[in-house]
């Protein structure tokens, strides 16, 4: 991935920390009692769910629900225990995993009214309530829950920096744009609106880039005929860079290229700092995604496909 140092640092330590509020596991709440033969399963089940990490979301559902169903057990079981409360957290994390953001907010939000808990406990809670906040599209309730966060662990808040900040975020209408491709082609985004649209930020020079490519590649493969939209801008310095690549690829969804690196327009206007950047825009042209995961884009246009009928088909 081509970013810039100082940023890499502040993204690196901000997880790191996450990572340790995730790996802590006391809950600490003083008006709880603790249970012995509640905590021996919410061992087994913390175990089983961390065997599931390494798995794709399709693969690993079967195994989830079966967690979920135990940590649901687990929760009217052990009512008011330190171990019933933290299964609801993990029910949140699984909730938040099979993007059912709604539901994990539930989950968190049980987990916040205890109103005891450690601090530690209470961190990693809020960070995944504003994380699935942010997959629903509600930056306002994300960012009170990243400043209620910053309060607390602000490194861990800080982690978001690259979704709530700068000039595009999750949930804002996406800037429009009205360019010619390398081709001469007219690409007009306010001509998509109603269906789905991915721009691919990218460039021949970059290593991850080409190393995704593939994954991209398949991606476009499996929703060209739908009421999807592939655009992709090229951060290239030479034409016949991007020509050669395209031609060898044989790609053929629209490539914007303007020469400018970083400081082409439409890099500017979506404030890219990194390669790649995939960007989604839904039927109404919000940002619904940022980053370079090809899986996860995968399923928020999934999901997008089967929330509505009567897209219009680009192809």
């Amino acid at each position: 991935m081509v970013i810039m140092r100082k940023r890499t640092r502040l993204i690196f330590s901000a997880l790191t920390s996450v990572f340790l509020l995730w790996a802590g596991y006391t809950v600490n709440a003083g008006s709880l009692k603790h249970d012995p033969n509640a905590e021996k399963q919410l061992e087994i089940i913390r175990k089983k769910l961390g065997s599931l990490t390494e798995m794709k979301i399709k693969d690993a559902k079967k195994y989830y629900e079966e967690s979920m169903k135990d940590l649901r057990t687990l929760i009217d079981t052990y009512d008011k225990t330190e171990e019933a409360l933290e299964a609801q957290f993990y029910l949140g994390a699984v909730y938040h995993e099979m993007n059912n953001y709604k539901d994990a907010v539930t989950c968190f939000d049980a987990v916040l009214k205890q109103g005891t808990i450690d601090k530690n406990f209470k961190a990693r809670t809020l960070y995944f309530k504003a994380k699935a906040l942010i997959g629903q599209g509600n930056i306002t309730a994300a960012k009170e829950t990243i400043s209620e966060l910053r309060l607390i662990e602000p490194r861990a808040a800080d982690s978001f920096g690259h979704e709530l900040g700068g000039m595009v975020r999750l949930g804002m209408d996406a800037p429009l744009f009205n360019v010619m491709d390398f081709q001469g082609n007219t690409v007009d985004l306010s001509k998509y609106k109603g269906g789905i649209v991915i721009l691919h930020f990218w460039a021949t020079w970059a290593d991850t880039c080409i190393q995704e490519f593939p994954k991209f590649k398949k991606m476009y493969g499996a929703f060209k005929n739908k009421s999807v939209q592939f655009i992709g801008i090229s951060l290239d310095d030479d034409i016949e860079d991007l020509k050669g690549f395209a031609k060898q690829e044989s790609i053929d969804w629209p490539q914007i290229f303007d020469g400018k690196r970083w400081k082409g327009m439409i890099p500017s206007l979506y404030n890219i700092h990194m390669l790649p950047t995939i960007v989604v825009l839904d039927q109404e042209q919000k940002v619904r995604y940022i980053g370079m995961e090809t899986e996860n884009v995968s399923q928020i246009v999934t999901n997008l496909l089967s929330q509505s009928k009567d897209l219009p088909l680009f192809r």
